[in-house]
């Protein structure tokens, strides 16, 4: 199945781009979406995102993430389906 990924603000920068497609199985889940889209992005840019998205082995609890315009509840897994678009965020802070 065929995933679309949404970088926002500052995984943007990290990734080195807005959008990115992810094929997986059916039934892959999102924090496996997550690991497959690293894999695909050059070493330097998955490096700097990966420290954006992952806290230890998990993702970190701070980021916002939407899969079809539905926000995911900090601590859950959901499967996937083909098609989905997956819209990640991370805080900013400032003054």
């Amino acid at each position: 199945m065929k995933l679309k990924l949404e970088w926002m603000s500052q995984l943007r920068v990290a990734a080195g781009q807005a959008r990115q497609s992810v094929e997986c199985e059916e039934g892959t889940r999102l924090e496996q979406a997550l690991r497959l889209a690293l894999e695909q992005l050059p070493p330097d840019r998955a490096s700097a995102l990966s420290a954006l998205l992952l806290d230890g082995e998990a993702l970190s609890p701070s980021l916002l993430i939407a899969v079809d315009e539905i926000q995911v509840p900090i601590g859950t897994d959901p499967s996937l389906s083909d098609g989905a678009t997956l819209v990640l965020m991370a805080p900013i802070a400032g003054g």
